[in-house]
C-alpha cells in the first residue's frame, strides 16, 4: 500500500520537474494568455489520470491517490480556470476506469477541491510555503470527506486514510520544493538571456544583438534583392553632460535618449545602444528616403525636447546622425555599416545637429 504512494510520488515529483522544463519560458502566471492556462490545466489533468493509473484500491469501487496535487498546483500559480480545467479532465479520466458511486463522487470532490484552491490562493494573504502548506490541508480535508462518504465502514480504512494524508503532505512538500526551484532557476535564465541581449540600463540591444540583426537584415535583403538601412546615432557632446552635471545625470540622459528612439522608430525597426552615447537603429526593407524620414525626425524632436535630470533641471541636447542604405547589391555586409559610420563622422565634423548620408561623402 505504502509502496504505491512512493510510486504516485515518483510520478508527480518526476512529471512535474519535466512539466517545468519544457515550458519554462511560458511559466504559468495569474496573469498568463488563455491559451497557457487552458494548457497547462490540460497538462494537470494528464498528470492526475496517469496518478489514479498507479492508485491504492481501498475497495471495489474506490481508489487513493495524488490526483488533487496537479489541480492545486495549477490553482496556486494560475487560478481558477486551469484548476477546473484539470478537475474536469481528471473527473472524465475517472469515469473512464469505472462507473460507480465512487467516481460520481469524484466530480464534486475535485471541483470542490479546484475553486477551494483557487480562492486560498487568489485571496489569502499568506508566504509561498505556509499558503501551499493550507493548500495540502485543504485538497487532503475534501479528499478524506469523499473517502468518507463513498466507504461504508470508515474504521476499515483508517490505514489506507493514514498513508494517503502521508503521501500527499510528503509528495505535496517535495513537488512543491522542485517548482519553486524550478522556476526560479527559469527564472535566472532568462534573466541572463535577457542580459546577454539587452543593455541592462537602457533596456535596448546591445552591440552583440546589433551584429546579430545586422547580418540578418543585409543577408535577406542580399537574398531578395531588397532594400535596407543603416542609422546610426550620437549625443553631441555627451563628454560635457558627464563632466559638468555627473555620471547619474548622464545615465538618465541616455535613458530618455533610448525612449525617444523607440517612440520615433517603427514596429520592426532594430534599436540598439552599441556602447557609450552611440545608438543605432536598423531599417529591414527601408530605402534611403524613408529612413532619413525618421532620422530627420528623431533629430529634430530630440533637439526640441527638454531632458530631465535627477536633481530634476532640464537640459538641452542634440544628436549626430549619419544613414546608409544600400543603393547597389551588397557585396560586402560590413560596408553599409561603415558608410554609416563615415557618414556619422561627417555630421560631427559639420556642426553636428544634423543627419548625414552617404552621399553627401562623395
Amino acid at each position: 500500500m505504502l509502496s504505491d504512494l512512493v510510486v504516485n510520488i515518483s510520478i508527480l515529483i518526476s512529471f512535474t520537474f519535466i512539466w517545468h522544463q519544457l515550458f519554462r519560458n511560458n511559466r504559468l502566471t495569474l496573469e498568463s494568455p488563455m491559451k497557457i492556462k487552458m494548457l497547462d490545466g490540460i497538462i494537470a489533468g494528464i498528470l492526475g489520470i496517469i496518478l489514479m493509473h498507479y492508485s491504492i484500491k481501498v475497495n471495489d469501487i474506490t481508489i487513493l491517490d495524488l490526483r488533487h496535487i496537479p489541480v492545486i498546483l495549477v490553482a496556486f500559480y494560475g487560478g481558477v480556470i486551469p484548476a477546473i480545467i484539470a478537475a474536469i479532465i481528471i473527473s472524465i479520466g475517472r469515469f473512464m476506469i469505472a462507473y460507480n458511486f465512487s467516481s460520481i463522487i469524484s466530480l464534486p470532490m475535485m471541483l470542490f477541491i479546484a475553486i477551494g484552491a483557487s480562492i486560498i490562493s487568489h485571496y489569502v494573504k499568506l508566504t509561498p510555503w505556509k499558503k501551499w502548506i493550507l493548500l495540502l490541508v485543504y485538497s487532503q480535508f475534501i479528499f478524506s470527506i469523499a473517502l468518507y462518504i463513498v466507504v461504508e465502514d470508515f474504521q476499515s480504512v483508517l490505514d489506507f486514510a493514514s498513508n494517503h494524508i502521508l503521501s500527499t503532505f510528503v509528495g505535496g512538500i517535495l513537488v512543491f520544493y522542485f517548482v519553486l526551484y524550478i522556476r526560479k532557476n527559469s527564472e535566472l535564465y532568462i534573466l541572463y538571456k535577457e542580459n546577454s541581449q539587452r543593455d541592462p540600463m537602457t533596456g535596448l540591444y546591445n552591440v552583440r544583438s546589433f551584429d546579430h540583426f545586422y547580418n540578418l537584415m543585409v543577408s535577406k535583403a542580399i537574398e531578395d534583392k531588397g532594400q535596407c538601412a543603416v542609422c546610426l546615432v550620437d549625443i553631441d557632446h555627451f563628454k560635457k553632460i558627464n563632466d559638468t552635471y555627473g555620471h547619474p545625470a548622464g545615465d538618465e540622459v541616455l535613458k530618455q535618449v533610448a525612449n525617444q528612439l523607440r517612440k520615433l522608430t517603427r514596429e520592426g525597426d532594430i534599436v540598439s545602444r552599441n556602447g557609450g552615447e552611440e545608438f543605432s537603429v536598423l531599417f529591414p526593407n527601408t530605402s534611403m528616403e524613408q529612413a532619413k524620414e525618421i532620422a530627420d525626425r528623431i533629430r529634430k524632436t530630440i533637439d526640441e525636447k527638454e531632458f530631465i535630470l535627477p536633481d530634476n533641471s532640464f537640459l538641452h541636447l542634440t544628436v549626430s546622425v549619419g544613414i546608409a542604405a544600400n543603393r547597389d547589391p551588397i557585396e560586402k555586409p560590413d560596408l553599409l555599416f561603415q558608410e554609416a559610420d563615415d557618414a556619422l563622422y561627417l555630421a560631427k565634423q559639420n556642426g553636428r545637429n544634423r543627419v548625414c548620408t552617404v552621399a553627401m561623402l562623395n
